[in-house]
């Protein structure tokens, strides 16, 4: 938890780009601390503390009011912090808490996590890091395919905030021309019989520069880098979350063909040959899209393959 007193300077220096160090008194010490914990450069001048430009924090009372005529502002818990562990984490805990749905936003995250447990690169006021809450019944519906419904929803919600032309690798990442803009996890705990909550969580690259992918082991792009200009991450959120909401809300055993359909469109290895990587082996084949159960189908040499979220990895050998 950050001071309140060391919170408010952040968020100014954040916000305006400088402080004048006169107001910082005793405290100038443990902000510079923690702008080096957050990854915020700084340059001390001499009368004031300067960063390279103003950060963008996002604005959630902005988005909780831009609700105020459906029921997500009121349903909903919202949930903001500049540092968590995860958002996923965080509506988990509100679940326990509380029962009640939930919408949790985050500038930075230290424990973030992708498929499989491994690390999601997470730095401070530069990313999309939130998570929905929500209560699903599983009867007539197959959790299978959540993360499709998710990921064709974030897809909708860029094009609509003018990033068009964004795919989905199966089965929860979003790719823009090969590189992974980003990433889905959902994770779950039962809250009744037949129904769950779903702590849906999404996170985008926004602000992030060529130089801010060096230590990633795969190819990455970001809106900006898409676009070529700043494009505010609240605009995005407002829109995501108005689309995930609406998509996960709808989803029933009667749209099942229609989500299949749709990720077909935006199948970013629609028709290519791909390798299918499990614990034990690697199996090329010709991606065939995916069935009702939202699994992955592989057509080889040996006939057609299905494949689960839970145990493989998809390369695209193109």
């Amino acid at each position: 938890m950050i001071d309140p007193i060391l919170h408010s300077q952040l968020v100014q220096l954040c916000t305006q780009g400088f402080l004048e160090r006169k107001t910082l008194r005793d405290s100038e010490p443990s902000l510079l601390s923690l702008l080096n914990d957050l990854g915020v450069s700084v340059t001390e001048a001499e009368h004031r503390l300067e960063i390279e430009s103003a950060l963008e924090l996002i604005d959630m009372e902005s988005i909780r009011t831009h609700f105020s005529e459906d029921s997500l502002q009121d349903s909903f818990e919202w949930q903001y912090h500049l540092v968590t562990e995860s958002t996923n984490a965080d509506a988990l805990k509100s679940f326990e808490s509380s029962r009640r749905p939930c919408i949790a936003l985050a500038e930075m995250q230290t424990g973030g996590r992708g498929r499989r447990g491994r690390a999601w690169i997470s730095p401070f006021g530069k990313n999309i890091y939130c998570t929905i809450g929500m209560h699903k019944s599983i009867e007539g519906c197959n959790p299978g395919l959540l993360s499709i419904v998710t990921g064709i929803a974030l897809c909708k919600a860029l094009e609509i905030c003018g990033i068009g032309d964004v795919r989905l690798k199966w089965p929860n990442d979003l790719y823009y021309q090969n590189k992974k803009l980003g990433g889905i996890l959902i994770e779950s705990r039962m809250s009744g019989v037949g129904e769950y909550f779903f702590a849906i969580g999404f996170g985008i690259n926004v602000s992030m520069d060529e130089q801010s992918f060096g230590n990633i082991p795969q190819p990455a792009t970001s809106v900006h880098l898409i676009n070529n200009f700043p494009v505010s991450r609240d605009v995005i959120l407002r829109e995501a979350i108005r689309q995930v909401v609406a998509m996960i809300d709808n989803f029933d055993e009667s749209t099942v063909p229609q989500v299949v359909e749709a990720f077909d469109a935006i199948d970013a290895f629609r028709n290519a040959p791909i390798s299918v990587t499990t614990p034990k082996q690697s199996i090329d084949g010709r991606n065939a899209g995916i069935n009702n159960a939202g699994q992955l189908l592989l057509d080889t040499d040996a006939g057609q393959l299905e494949f689960s979220a839970a145990d493989i990895s998809v390369r695209g050998r193109l």
